[in-house]
């Protein structure tokens, strides 16, 4: 394995630790979620315009349809926290590896190898031990628009991996078409609540910004599948910052879900690094 496909999974680890803050930082910010996701939005682009220089994204078939996909999972997964509870948007939308293996397999031919499928069962089991205690029945709608997210997040890492899509451009893209979107909101829905300002910047510099660098550094370098299954540390870390500031302890089954996840990431990682090494080198 080269230098920079070992280094994608680790800029895939870094953008889940960006991401885990959303959850956090939204719980003090009590505006609607349109006018949250057009401002997130427009700082995530200016982190991406400042870094790259260039605020021009190409139309190509693969960067829209990449854009499209992160726009829809950015949008229907904060609706969906509003219509159900957290945990079920979260383990509803981590359902996207599963979606991973259909859609490649349906439009693309690729059969799942027994270890993406092991590897894909035990991160689920190990998503729904860490949410058992909060899974609530109900809030239909919600639980709904947060199963096409999960579609639409699977989207994301499938279709930054074609040969037309630049994940920078795609991302960046993606950020415009929320910031059409949401911030007509913010002129309605936006109070000079401090608390709220603060975590709404770190929201759109470190959980989008930030994080979506890391994600268009390490796609590329990343098979679909395992850096969708990277992310599903975001979920186990999300709590982490929740204890810390507000002392709120995950419960047992909690931390051995996450415990489950992370074990399950390292050993396929392992697993897939010392594959790659028995493999005889072309000359």
């Amino acid at each position: 394995m080269s230098k920079s496909d070992r280094k994608g999974p680790l800029y895939m680890v870094a953008a889940s630790l960006c991401w885990s803050l959303g959850g956090l930082c939204i719980s003090f910010i009590p505006w609607g979620a349109m006018s949250i996701i057009g401002i997130r939005a427009l700082l995530g682009s200016l982190v991406f315009i400042l870094t790259y220089k260039s605020v021009k994204v190409q139309f190509t078939k693969g960067n829209i349809i990449a854009a499209l996909c992160l726009s829809v999972t950015t949008i229907l997964f904060v609706f969906a926290n509003k219509l159900t509870t957290a945990a079920a948007a979260i383990l509803l939308q981590f359902s996207a590896p599963v979606f991973i293996i259909l859609i490649e397999l349906l439009f693309y031919k690729k059969k799942p190898k027994l270890s993406e499928t092991l590897a894909v069962s035990v991160t689920l089991l190990g998503m729904l031990l860490f949410f058992i205690d909060k899974l609530e029945p109900g809030h239909m709608l919600g639980n709904i628009l947060a199963v096409i997210s999960g579609v639409s997040y699977a989207g994301v890492f499938i279709f930054n991996k074609r040969e037309d899509t630049d994940p920078k451009q795609a991302s960046l893209l993606g950020f415009y078409i929320n910031i059409v979107l949401g911030l007509p909101f913010v002129f309605s829905q936006v109070t000079a609540d401090v608390t709220a300002w603060i975590s709404v910047v770190i929201l759109g510099i470190v959980q989008v910004g930030f994080a979506y660098l890391f994600f268009s550094k390490g796609i590329k370098h990343t098979s679909s599948l395992l850096a969708c299954l990277i992310t599903a540390l975001e979920p186990v870390l999300n709590p982490v910052w929740v204890a810390i500031v507000l002392h709120i302890i995950p419960g047992p089954f909690a931390i051995l879900g996450g415990v489950v996840i992370v074990l399950t990431i390292v050993i396929y990682n392992i697993w897939l690094e010392k594959n790659i090494a028995k493999k005889p080198a072309i000359n």
